[in-house]
């Protein structure tokens, strides 16, 4: 599960700079220890570079799917009041 948290309504414009969190829920596939991992990384579009760059991430590991997916839908609930309101998501 991915999803991608905007702060601005166009983030694929190329000529403008855009801020952005992902968190992805990845699963480890360990029987032993920590099974699933939730990742947040923050970056930033830069339209004069073309590039992102990448300014940070925070990981946390849940020994189970239902703890990683409320974390991930708190720590999501928290970004949007932070200002990200537009967001994409993967599968």
């Amino acid at each position: 599960m991915t999803e991608i948290l905007w702060k601005t309504n166009a983030p694929h414009l190329p000529v403008q700079n855009h801020e952005l969190v992902e968190l992805r829920i990845v699963d480890l596939g360990s029987k032993i220890g920590p099974r699933y991992l939730l990742r947040e990384i923050r970056a930033t579009w830069s339209a004069t570079a073309q590039q992102f760059e990448w300014k940070g991430f925070e990981d946390k590991t849940y020994s189970n799917e239902r703890d990683a997916r409320e974390s991930f839908a708190t720590r999501r609930d928290s970004i949007v009041r932070a200002g990200y309101p537009f967001r994409t998501t993967l599968n």
